[in-house]
């Protein structure tokens, strides 16, 4: 009898064991995210921002490919919110996509858990509130897609990761903004432009005024970091650029790109990239980090500059003098487009026979691309993710006042396999508004705490059942 209890007990152990390893699957990572009003003075002007937990801008998101990620959403504000997770793929969850088209919004004071899947993505994004002109007033941040350990990446691994978030800034509110497109009227010359929500440097007393907080980023001298900037602003092509220093370019948007170095690279609106910097110049002093507005009259706009500082460890002084040049040519894109041709892009005036000139064989994918004017850009789009996307421009005040469409992606044969079912927590807006249920916080829960609870209740029914054999 002891003999075949105790067999018995073996297989049950080995059947808890084999159901624990079948939820084990691919890690979760949870984030916290309290959306609210703080205020700030970036330019100098107090005025009202949008942050993530206090921040402004919000954390960096920071996972692996393959991860399973849960972010619950506290809306503070006093309007309606979703959060957008530019660049990721939503493989199957098109629920989750936070834009207005595919998901009803956060209430105010509501919350809301987002469930996704990174799948088989990798590069750097960001993210941004994508109702009623929000982004214009914060509420950003950075994603980082990280390769999984067992998968090389085309360089040698980096000292570290910087994360800087670029973009033109109004003194304004977005509220105040978006009453000026609904008036008609334009929005009219930047106030600024800030790096990582901060204003200037002050390399010049005439333009920029006392009292400024500016960005400053340390590094070890010698060290190689990877430096991923996302264009986060409102409608502002930026030349971005650290002062003798050259970047090597790595990475759009997920994919990884011939490398080569620039010593300025032009970042469009809702455009992310990451560079290969190495600190490998004298620490006599410190060194400019510019981000400047581009196709514009340099005198006119010279204000709308953010300047940050790249520090060494063993600095030895301020930056100082004028800042690198960017590049001359308002009334002439052609070092832009040469520069969008070296990670694999093309320009001219198309024709029919433009299509025997696509590049199909190694062309990047990218979640944004720029079209210049009087040009043309060609987007090859796998409709290979059922659900319903959105396609836009990225430059914010012509999103917010209509320039975008849909696109409905249709399997014929409903499978999950192709698409997850519409999540337990969905929220329900317009003509479903009667479907909505009250809010119940508890009801937030992801696939991850389901399984942890069926294994607790296999392990006491395991327990009860030795307890019997006994």
């Amino acid at each position: 009898m002891a003999s075949s209890t105790w067999s018995f007990q073996i297989t049950l152990i080995c059947i808890f064991l084999f159901m624990e390893l079948s939820f084990a699957g691919d890690p979760f990572k949870f984030f916290n995210f309290e959306v609210s009003y703080i205020e700030a003075s970036p330019l100098g002007v107090p005025q009202q921002v949008i942050a993530i937990n206090g921040k402004f801008p919000g954390p960096t998101m920071n996972v692996t490919t393959n991860d399973n990620v849960v972010v619950n959403v506290r809306n503070k504000l006093d309007e309606e919110l979703l959060l957008h997770w530019s660049g990721v793929q939503q493989k199957k969850t098109s629920w989750q996509d936070g834009l207005p088209g595919t998901n009803c919004p956060i209430p105010s004071r509501w919350n809301w858990t987002y469930q996704f899947q990174v799948k088989d993505q990798i590069g750097s994004f960001f993210y941004f509130p994508s109702l009623h002109f929000q982004r214009a007033s914060g509420g950003f941040g950075g994603i980082t897609i990280n390769n999984r350990g067992e998968i090389p990446i085309p360089f040698d691994f980096p000292y570290d990761d910087i994360t800087i978030m670029i973009g033109d800034w109004y003194t304004r509110n977005h509220t105040a903004l978006r009453n000026t497109l609904l008036a008609g009227k334009d929005l009219g010359k930047p106030d600024g432009v800030l790096i990582n929500g901060k204003g200037p440097y002050r390399y010049n007393d005439t333009i920029v005024p006392d009292g400024i907080d500016y960005e400053t980023i340390t590094v070890h001298p010698g060290k190689t970091y990877r430096i991923r900037v996302s264009n986060v602003g409102i409608s502002t092509s930026l030349n971005f650029r650290i002062q003798n220093h050259n970047l090597l370019l790595a990475e759009a948007e997920g994919s990884y790109t011939v490398q080569q170095n620039y010593t300025s690279l032009d970042i469009h609106v809702g455009q992310s990239y990451s560079f290969l910097v190495t600190m490998n110049q004298n620490a006599s002093s410190d060194y400019y980090i510019v981000a400047s507005a581009r196709f514009v009259n340099q005198s006119q706009w010279q204000r709308v500059t953010g300047v940050g500082i790249l520090k060494y460890t063993n600095s030895k002084g301020k930056a100082h003098g004028p800042l690198p040049e960017p590049p001359q040519d308002e009334f002439d894109k052609t070092f832009s487009m040469n520069q969008a041709r070296s990670i694999r892009m093309d320009y001219g005036v198309w024709s029919d026979n433009s299509r025997g000139t696509y590049n199909k064989w190694d062309g990047i994918a990218r979640t944004t691309t720029q079209v210049f004017p009087g040009a043309w850009t060609a987007i090859l789009v796998s409709l290979d993710n059922v659900g319903i996307w959105n396609l836009r421009t990225e430059n914010l005040d012509s999103w917010f006042l209509g320039q975008e469409t849909y696109i409905r992606v249709v399997n014929s044969e409903p499978s999950n396999k192709t698409e997850l079912p519409m999540p337990d927590n969905a929220l329900f807006c317009g003509q479903l508004n009667k479907l909505q249920k009250p809010q119940d916080i508890s009801s937030a829960k992801s696939m991850r705490g389901d399984a942890y609870n069926f294994s607790f209740m296999m392990l006491l029914l395991v327990s009860a059942i030795f307890a019997v054999f006994q």
